[in-house]
């Protein structure tokens, strides 16, 4: 497990950089996901990028609509969303993803202090 907090730590250090410019909204960094792991994994199969884009978008959006400041937990969103382009790309299930991000979220601080959710 340790070897997937690496890579979940490295992926959002990456992700942070990019967004440091400001071009990227920090809610909306989960969109870079799918850019990082293609560049992470050398691919250019526009159709997976594509899938793995749409599947984070819906995945995002639904958290969003059952809770509008989950917004703000836009670390665990990207760390999350970037993980799932493994399910996508079939190299881990969802079971497996599962125990990823309950692992990951137990080791890194993903949420904002300023949540309010209820």
């Amino acid at each position: 497990m340790n070897n997937w907090l690496e890579i979940a730590s490295s992926s959002l250090a990456d992700a942070l950089k990019k967004a440091e410019g400001g071009d990227v909204p920090l809610q909306n960094l989960y969109m870079l996901a799918p850019i990082l792991y293609s560049e992470k994994v050398n691919t250019k199969n526009e159709v997976l990028i594509q899938e793995m884009i749409d599947a984070n978008n819906d995945q995002v959006t639904t958290d969003w609509s059952l809770d509008e400041n989950s917004k703000n937990q836009y670390k665990f969103h990207f760390v999350s969303s970037y993980l799932y382009c493994y399910v996508v790309a079939g190299k881990i299930d969802d079971m497996k993803y599962d125990r990823i991000m309950e692992y990951v979220c137990s080791e890194m601080d993903l949420f904002t202090d300023d949540y309010t959710g209820e």
